[in-house]
């Protein structure tokens, strides 16, 4: 089963457009199983798992909720048979869950069944909801000499604690990238660069737009339909934001002015276009640009029969780069010996030696500073300006707008207020963002006195 992305089998969508609404009806209740699971004399039990017969009998059994599947699904169970067979006492099985929408739902559902996974894979945009619901158990009184918080690239670390405490330790992260096509852009006389600014990229275009693919123009630039996350991006570098905080910004000038420099390069331009796979169409040749997660790269690599070309993404008014992805977190109320052989895995995992695993076969950027170090990984960074663009924009990165990370049903409706605009060129911008603007204001007074509790 693959996860839905633009980027085939490598990466799983970062936002599905699915209604979350069972998240957000089911969310708020979970203070009342939260309460047990934090409660002293509360244990919650273990899901099922299913021992092959040569790790059976083993001590303890760890049970870990992914996300990922497709090929980075494959390499996580590669890299945890590694770790099974490293040693005898733990069993670790990795079960996957579906996209991030979909596994949050069910993590829900498997707390208030007190029946719940030791380990669990939250995307930026989902830990926060449970961390407002206090089940996440936080992660420094496990860490020794060995493996630490200091291990990790310190602004992805650091967006993982709050109030002091660890409750989320990066994983697969990642940044937008702008990807061009290196021999389209040769043809058309164009720097051997990305466009520094938006408004490079459409005075570039007209000569893009003279490009031939099966008969018909080759477009400039491809937005995705799907994912916030890029037009998020967007909005920063036109001097907005979707929120600072949980004050809600996307109805102000910066945020206008991003979507309606996109609306006018897509219907008066047209330069450009809504893509339902906009790394799919790139690599397939029909478009000269795209914004896309580091972790496409090698998906890119491997559809394209041309020179791929991966750019910081570009500024306008300001720069603007979202950080994005996954990371770990475990749960309180599970028995402390359960906790315990769960944080054994995640130290084996943060290894510099599997963190280099990993983003060698993944493309996500290396959250373990040593794994840099690692021959392999070293090499590649060195040789490859593509990969190590990924690493050397991560300086001017941020943390994603925090309505997105604590809100549920924030992120499809920032999508359908993108998908309005870009599909529809009668639609008003301010209109339509004002609506966004008024839902997000609805969906955060239900969890703000929460959300004080935890950063007021």
């Amino acid at each position: 089963m693959n996860s839905p992305h633009s980027a085939p089998l490598l990466v799983p969508s970062r936002r599905t457009f699915l209604g979350l609404g069972a998240a957000g009806l089911t969310l708020p209740f979970l203070a009342s199983c939260a309460g047990g699971a934090t409660n002293e004399n509360a244990e919650l039990g273990q899901v099922d798992f299913n021992a092959p017969s040569k790790y059976s009998g083993r001590e303890h059994n760890v049970v870990m909720w992914s996300a990922m599947g497709g090929g980075n699904g494959e390499l996580i169970q590669e890299l945890i048979t590694k770790f099974n067979d490293s040693q005898e006492d733990i069993y670790a099985e990795v079960q996957y869950q579906g996209s991030y929408e979909e596994s949050g739902p069910k993590l829900t559902a498997a707390l208030q069944a007190k029946s719940v996974p030791d380990i669990v894979m939250f995307a930026d945009t989902w830990w926060g909801r449970f961390l407002l619901n206090d089940v996440l158990e936080p992660l420094d009184d496990y860490f020794d000499d060995e493996f630490n918080g200091s291990m990790y690239q310190e602004q992805l670390y650091n967006e993982g604690v709050v109030n002091g405490s660890t409750y989320w330790l990066s994983y697969g992260r990642s940044t937008p990238l702008m990807y061009y096509n290196k021999d389209a852009f040769a043809e058309a006389g164009l720097p051997d660069r990305g466009p520094e600014t938006w408004d490079e990229l459409r005075e570039w275009a007209p000569e893009i737009t003279k490009l031939q693919v099966a008969g018909k123009p080759m477009s400039a630039h491809a937005f995705n339909p799907g994912d916030d996350w890029p037009f998020m991006a967007m909005i920063w570098q036109f001097g907005g934001r979707i929120s600072d905080g949980l004050d809600i910004q996307i109805d102000q000038q910066g945020a206008i002015d991003a979507g309606l420099w996109a609306q006018e390069f897509v219907f008066e331009d047209e330069f450009g276009y809504l893509s339902q796979s906009p790394t799919t169409d790139f690599g397939a040749g029909v478009v000269a640009t795209t914004v896309g997660s580091t972790a496409s790269l090698r998906g890119i690599y491997d559809e394209s029969d041309f020179e791929v070309g991966a750019a910081y993404l570009p500024e306008q008014v300001t720069t603007g780069v979202p950080t994005g992805g996954n990371g770990w977190s475990m749960l309180k109320g599970v028995p402390q010996e359960r906790k315990d052989a769960a944080f054994q895995v995640l130290k084996f995992l943060g290894s510099p030696e599997n963190a280099a695993a990993w983003t060698l076969g993944t493309g996500y950027l290396p959250v373990i500073t040593e794994a840099a170090n690692e021959p392999e990984l070293a090499e590649v960074l060195a040789d490859d300006p593509n990969f190590s663009a990924a690493a050397d924009q991560l300086e001017l990165a941020q943390p994603t707008d925090a309505v997105r990370t604590f809100v549920p049903d924030s992120t499809s409706t920032i999508i359908g207020g993108i998908q309005e605009i870009l599909s529809d060129r009668s639609k008003d911008v301010e209109t339509v963002f004002t609506s966004v603007a008024d839902q997000l204001r609805d969906g955060t007074e239900q969890i703000q006195d929460s959300y004080d509790q935890w950063y007021g």
